[in-house]
Parts: structure tokens; sequence; C-alpha cells
């Protein structure tokens, strides 16, 4: 053999024989786990608790795929035998359903004993209701929408005072009507009398007996018995034209 052979292959070995602690070295550092931190560790934890898996698994390349386990599901969890009998009792409130039935069966004895005088008393406070509310308007000053009394009627009354209002107020209401004037329940006397036309007949007795009337229901003064006897006089002529109208 020759020489030069000989020392090409002895220095191939040498090269064979001092590269071999280095391949093992290399595959030691790669085996050796890394060291996780804190973070890392809550990170894992985090994620095992949401079931992902954290471990990687590496394949052959060259060889046959592994088998896909697709047919896996997820863990059913596991029923309590005492939540259908909780989920029961609770849904239904046994002692508020008998107060409830209670109160219904109390509300049915009281309509049925009681229901015709209910009605009546309802009656009655709607007749008393529409009473307080012709009593307000006319406190307000503002005209009455009920019919006028007649003149007989107004002069058979004691107190004078009254007297005088009703008159003015069947006044009003006698010339408004003979004008066409459409009245409306929010008009005092004086609002009234200025919706009528100026050449209304009776005009200047119209407008002293609400005047005396505003003084009489707002002011508190009082009506002699000359005074109103006066007013009937100046006003029946428009009372009586409305009656034959």
């Amino acid at each position: 053999m020759d020489i030069h052979m000989i020392s090409v292959i002895r220095l191939l070995f040498f090269a064979c024989f001092f590269s071999m602690p280095h391949w093992s070295s290399a595959q030691q550092s790669s085996e050796t786990p890394l060291e996780i931190g804190e973070s890392g560790r809550a990170y894992l934890q985090a994620i095992r608790l949401r079931g992902i898996d954290a471990d990687v698994a590496y394949f052959d390349p060259s060889g046959p795929p592994p088998p896909m386990e697709t047919g896996q599901e997820p863990k059913a969890p596991v029923e309590r035998p005492d939540r259908k009998t909780e989920w029961s009792l609770g849904s239904i409130d046994i002692a508020a359903l008998v107060v409830s039935a209670a109160v219904l069966l109390a509300i049915a004895y009281v309509f049925a004993r009681f229901g015709g005088s209910i009605s009546v008393s309802l009656g009655r406070d709607a007749g008393n209701t529409a009473r307080a509310r012709g009593g307000a308007a006319r406190s307000s000053g503002a005209l009455s929408t009920a019919a006028p009394s007649s003149l007989a009627s107004i002069l058979r009354l004691q107190d004078r005072r009254e007297a005088l209002v009703q008159l003015a107020q069947s006044a009003l209401a006698a010339a408004v009507s003979a004008n066409g004037v459409l009245l409306q329940r929010s008009w005092t006397a004086r609002e009234a009398l200025r919706h009528l036309p100026a050449e209304q007949s009776h005009m200047s007795a119209l407008r002293s007996l609400v005047h005396a009337s505003e003084r009489v229901h707002f002011g508190g003064r009082d009506v002699s018995e000359e005074e109103f006897q006066s007013h009937v006089d100046n006003i029946r002529p428009l009372l009586q034209s409305e009656v034959r109208a």
C-alpha cells in the first residue's frame, strides 16, 4: 500500500474520532428541556384549564400519516340527581300560589256581595263631582254650561246675592243664544260680553248687570231689594224676547 494512501486513511480516522464527541454533545443539548419561567407556567396552566394540549408531537415526514381520531366528543357534564327536584320546587312557590288564590277569592266575594252598593256609590260620587265642578266654575268666574234658571225661579230665591248672580248668568246665556255665539266653558262673563256684537239690544242693561254680579260674587257686596228689582226690570225684555223666540 502506498504511504501516501496510509496517511490519508489515518487522517480520516482521526477526524472521525474527534468529531464523535461533538455529535453526542449536540444530541444531548437538543434533548435537554428548556427552563420555563413564571409567565410560561401561568400560560401553560391557563391553556390546560381550557382543554388545550400544549405538548407538541413530531412525526416522521417520510412515514405514513398518523391515525386521526375524529370521532371523539366532549365529555358530558355529570348530572346531579337532586337538580331536577331543585328546579321543580324552585319554579313553583307554593306559598305565593296559595296567597294569590286567597286574594282573588276575597276580591270575588267582595264584588259579589257589595257590587250593587258600590255601583250606586260610584253614581253618587259622579253626581257630586259634577256638582263640585259646577261650583268650582262659578267660584272661578267661568260661565256655567248648565241650563240657565228661569226668571220665575230666580225671583223665588230668598238670597238676593245668589239671585243676582243667576240673573246675570241667565241673561248672558239668552244674549249669546240670540246672537248665535258658541259659548265656551272657559269664558268669564266679561269675555262672553266681548264676544257679543256692539249693536246688541239691551247691551247697556246686560253690562250693568254683569258688573254688579261680579261685585257681589267676588267682592262680597250685599244687594238691596230695590237694586235687585231694578236689574230685573232692565233685563226682563231680553229674557222675554228669548222666551218668545
